[in-house]
C-alpha cells in the first residue's frame, strides 16, 4: 500500500533521502527551561474516514468502515539543542454503534473498533550538522515509513542519529528501529499491545544520502535481526527544460537475504529492481514505471515496515504482492497521470502485475486501477481526498481476493 493519494512517484522516491519525517530545525530556541515549555507548540488533526470494499468471491461479504479520529501533538522549544515531543493518535469506528458486525471492516479502527495510542514520545538533540532522536517517532525511509493511508500513520520506537554536511549535500544515518504500530501491523493486538516487533533485536539501519538541485541518490542497509538483511539503493535525476516543464528519471534496486532465527528460516530471499520516468508539463504530470522481482522458488520478498518504495506500488497491490512464496519471478508496470485545476488535483493510474508459476502451479496476473481527486483548502487548513481502486485477477477462472472494488474518502482538518 502507498499514500492516500499518490500524485507523484517522486514523493515515494524522496522518502529514500529522509530519516526523520519532520523538519528537526523548526523548534523555537528557548533561553531557559521555563521558556522551553511555554514556547512549545500544539498541533493536531481531526480526520473523518469512510471506506467500502466490494468483493466478488462467493460467500464473502462486502464490508465498509466509517471512523472519526486524528491526532494531538505537543513539542517543546529547543534548549541547548534539546527538545521533546509527544503525540496521541486515535480512531473510533462510527458504524460500531449500529451493532452490525457482519459487514464491519477493521482497517480504519482495528478489530476492537477503536484505537488510541501514545504514538510519539521522543527526545531530540541537535548540534550543528548532528541530530539524534530517540523514542516513539515518525520515520520515512525506503523500508520503514509512516504510510499514512487510512486513519493514522505508522510510528516507530527507534533511536536514530544523523550527520549532514550541508555544503556537500551529504548525510550519514545510523540507528536501530525496535518496534512499530499502525494499519500495516493490523494494529498488532489493539486490546493488549499495539506495537509489533521489527526483528528479534530490532532493525539496525545505516545509510548515506546525497542531494542537490538536479540529483538525489541514497544507499541503505537494513538488518532485521534474525530474519533478513536488505540492501537498497536509488538515484533520481531532474532535467529542467524551462520554468514549466521538467523531466525526472529514477532507478532503484533492492536485494535481500534470509537470516535464520533459532534455526528457522524467514523464507525471504529475492530482489526488486525498477526504473521510472516522470514528466511535469505545466499542471499535468505523466508517470511511467517498471519493477522486476526475482525470488528463489517458494521464497518471498520483504517490502518493509509500511508501504514500501517500489515504483509500481498502488493503493492495494504492490510490486511484491504476488511474491509471497506462491509464485516465482515477476514483473509489473504502472502508468499514471495527474492534473491540477482550480484547487483540485485529479489523478488516475493503471498497474499490471505478473508472476511466473512454480512447482507445476499456474501463473499469476492481476491488475489495479486507481482514480481519485484531492482538494486543499486555505493552504492546508483542510483537505479532502477520494480514491477508487478497482482490482481484477486476469489469470484465475474463479474470483479471488484480487477481484474487488474499494472506495475511500478522507476529510482532514489541520490545526
Amino acid at each position: 500500500m502507498n499514500k492516500i493519494v499518490k500524485l507523484s512517484l517522486v514523493t515515494t522516491i524522496a522518502l529514500s533521502t529522509l530519516a526523520f519525517a519532520e523538519d528537526v530545525k523548526t523548534s523555537k530556541e528557548a533561553k531557559n527551561l521555563t521558556q522551553m515549555f511555554s514556547d512549545g507548540e500544539v498541533s493536531g488533526q481531526i480526520r473523518l474516514g469512510y471506506a467500502t470494499n466490494k468483493v466478488e468471491i462467493t460467500g464473502d461479504k462486502d464490508t465498509y468502515a466509517t471512523a472519526v479520529g486524528g491526532q494531538l501533538k505537543y513539542k517543546t522549544a529547543s534548549l541547548m539543542g534539546i527538545s521533546l515531543g509527544a503525540a496521541m493518535q486515535t480512531s473510533h469506528s462510527i458504524n460500531r454503534l449500529s451493532g452490525n458486525n457482519t459487514k464491519y471492516n477493521d482497517e480504519m479502527a482495528s478489530s476492537q473498533k477503536s484505537y488510541t495510542e501514545l504514538a510519539e514520545a521522543y527526545l531530540n538533540f541537535s548540534y550543528d550538522g548532528f541530530h539524534f532522536r530517540g523514542g516513539r517517532q515518525l520515520i520515512d525511509t525506503p523500508l520503514a515509513d509512516s504510510d499514512d493511508i487510512r486513519m493514522t500513520p505508522h510510528t516507530f520506537e527507534a533511536y536514530i542519529a544523523s550527520y549532514t554536511f550541508k555544503d556537500l549535500g551529504l548525510a550519514f544515518i545510523a540507528g536501530n528501529i525496535l518496534s512499530w504500530q499502525g494499519v500495516d501491523t493490523e494494529y498488532a493486538n489493539a486490546e493488549n499491545n499495539s506495537w509489533a516487533d521489527t526483528g528479534k533485536d530490532g532493525t539496525r539501519v545505516g545509510a548515506i544520502t546525497y542531494a542537490d538541485h538536479y540529483l538525489e541518490a541514497s544507499v541503505w542497509y537494513y538488518d532485521v535481526t534474525k530474519e533478513v538483511t536488505a540492501f537498497y539503493a536509488d538515484v533520481l535525476g531532474t532535467i529542467p527544460v524551462n520554468e514549466d516543464i521538467e523531466i525526472k528519471i529514477g532507478a532503484q534496486y533492492l536485494t535481500e537475504n534470509d537470516q535464520k532465527k533459532d534455526g528457522v528460516s524467514s523464507d525471504i530471499d529475492g530482489s526488486i529492481m525498477g526504473t521510472m520516468v516522470e514528466a511535469n508539463l505545466y499542471d499535468l504530470t505523466l508517470t511511467g514505471a517498471y519493477n522486476r522481482v526475482s525470488v528463489n522458488n517458494t521464497k518471498s520478498v520483504f517490502e518493509g515496515f509500511g508501504g514500501g518504495s517500489s515504483y509500481t506500488n498502488l493503493d492495494t497491490v504492490t510490486a511484491g504482492t504476488l511474491h509471497d512464496g506462491s509464485y516465482g519471478d515477476g514483473k509489473s508496470f504502472m502508468l499514471g497521470a495527474s492534473y491540477e485545476i482550480a484547487g483540485f488535483t485529479i489523478f488516475g493510474a493503471y498497474g499490471d502485475y505478473r508472476a511466473d508459476a512454480i512447482a507445476g502451479g499456474i501463473k499469476a496476473h492481476v491488475t489495479e486501477m486507481n482514480f481519485g481527486a484531492e482538494y486543499e483548502y486555505n493552504d492546508g487548513e483542510a483537505d479532502i481526498a477520494l480514491i477508487y481502486a478497482i482490482g481484477e485477477d486476469k489469470e484465475s477462472s474463479t474470483k479471488t481476493e484480487f477481484d474487488n472494488d474499494r472506495i475511500q474518502i478522507v476529510l482532514n482538518y489541520n490545526f
